[in-house]
């Protein structure tokens, strides 16, 4: 290849990243808001000032750019193993899962997206399983390798880390979520810190570590 033609790959690129974000946040924009039905791929490339082939050399399908489009929306809202500061106490670190968790899933874009999948779980069940596995098992996986490494450092016990990290997302879902799915008002926000304290140093005490157990 010459110098002029690797050049011109090398302006290529960065060109073609920018083309593949302009569509996710499109994708993103319009399928919380319009749901997966109510989203078409011409939609997107609209949204996104691109060809719908580019939308479908990016991504291949409209299902993938949706399972992309959560997974980024979670990475985003900071639950993911490199948000998660090792250094940091974990009574500490896991008040600011809790805080970022609760507002992820109690988002307006999140209620929507939930909404979608489950009315349409019968009719399109692929959404659930992408949502499934893009959004809430993404998150969980997450919280389960931080809990794995505090167990390994013995500042937490926790043989099955999966289990635990189920045990305490799904126990912060709660009250406010459901509010928030039925649109009836959300919890105070005082209300929403307390709640979520209680529920962090519930799960410090069931998983306290034990006296036999040091660092590694």
């Amino acid at each position: 290849m010459n110098h002029v033609a690797t050049k011109a790959v090398k302006r290529g690129r960065p060109r073609s990243e920018e083309k593949r974000q302009q569509i996710l946040m499109a994708a993103m924009e319009l399928f919380t808001r319009n749901g997966f039905e109510g989203t078409s791929v011409d939609d997107i490339a609209a949204a996104a000032g691109v060809s719908k082939q580019t939308v479908y050399s990016h991504f291949g399908s409209k299902e993938n750019l949706f399972g992309l489009a959560i997974s980024t929306k979670c990475k985003q809202s900071g639950i993911s193993p490199d948000d998660f500061d090792l250094e940091v106490p974990p009574e500490r670190m896991l008040q600011e899962i809790a805080q970022r968790f609760m507002q992820l899933i109690t988002s307006p874009e999140a209620t929507r997206v939930h909404a979608v999948c489950t009315g349409s779980a019968e009719t399109h069940p692929e959404l659930g399983r992408i949502y499934f596995e893009q959004g809430p098992l993404q998150a969980v996986e997450a919280v389960a390798r931080y809990l794995a490494a505090q167990d390994s450092a013995g500042t937490m016990s926790v043989e099955n880390p999966q289990h635990a990290a189920w045990q305490f997302l799904c126990m912060l879902k709660a009250e406010d979520q459901m509010r928030t799915q039925f649109n009836i008002g959300r919890m105070k926000e005082a209300s929403l810190q307390a709640y979520a304290d209680d529920c962090v140093a519930m799960f410090m005490r069931a998983y306290k570590p034990s006296e036999k157990k040091g660092p590694h």
